[in-house]
């Protein structure tokens, strides 16, 4: 599906996603004056949330019709880029990417040249957060809101470490077609793409509770990254 028909139905589908409590989990690493920029920042929900607190927050995304909402949210600097295209003039305290952003790379080589630009653009005693999802099973599931149905199947190769996403959309009578590849990063590589690059992880913590520890079985994980 394209991101320019599927955006306006982003929100809809993911309005169960506790978003108050992901940004409750971002708020242990950031300071009130700190500069924040949310890569991979979709519709703006994360930046909102934490603009609604006080705290300034540019958000950057490679999908205008995403980005076209966001400003609606964000009343800050919103890039269209890639996230493997960076080019800000900018450092910034604290980088966020939410939602599993990264897990849209093919491989470890697309990770470390995310990394390399997010260190690009980080203050020397800044912070990264990074969200990842870390499948252990296929399966599927159909939701629906309204008059819209979700249905989902995923398959995953612990072999390759890829997960296949197939989904199927209804809406208003109309069926919309989407299909995703997330290559899954396990904690050993996240930790290896960042020394490559100068970056070193030093907490990994599981379903945004700053009390459990990221596991290898995790469903997500949260990485705290920092300059080595």
């Amino acid at each position: 599906m394209e991101y320019k028909e599927f955006a306006k139905y982003y929100d809809i589908f993911y309005k169960n996603k506790n978003y108050a409590m992901e940004t409750e989990f971002l708020k242990n690493f950031i300071n009130q004056d700190d500069e924040i920029i949310d890569i991979g920042c979709g519709t703006g929900l994360h930046a909102s949330l934490l603009q609604q607190d006080g705290f300034k927050v540019d958000g950057l995304d490679f999908n205008k019709e995403m980005l076209d909402i966001a400003k609606g949210r964000v009343s800050s600097n919103l890039y269209l880029q890639n996230i493997l295209d960076i080019n800000i003039n900018k450092k910034y305290d604290v980088i966020i990417s939410m939602f599993a952003v990264l897990n849209h790379l093919k491989d470890t080589r697309e990770l470390e040249k995310a990394l390399m630009n997010m260190k690009n653009i980080l203050a020397d005693k800044g912070k990264i957060i990074i969200d990842l999802h870390n499948p252990q099973n296929s399966g599927s599931k159909t939701d629906s809101y309204d008059n819209m149905t979700r249905t989902m199947e995923w398959n995953y190769d612990k072999t390759t470490k890829i997960e296949e996403s197939k989904i199927i959309f209804k809406i208003d009578g109309k069926k919309y077609l989407d299909s995703h590849t997330f290559r899954i990063f396990t904690i050993d590589e996240v930790k290896e793409s960042c020394q490559n690059v100068g970056l070193v992880v030093k907490e990994v913590y599981e379903n945004y509770d700053i009390n459990k520890c990221g596991l290898p079985i995790s469903k997500n994980l949260q990485f705290l990254i920092c300059k080595a």
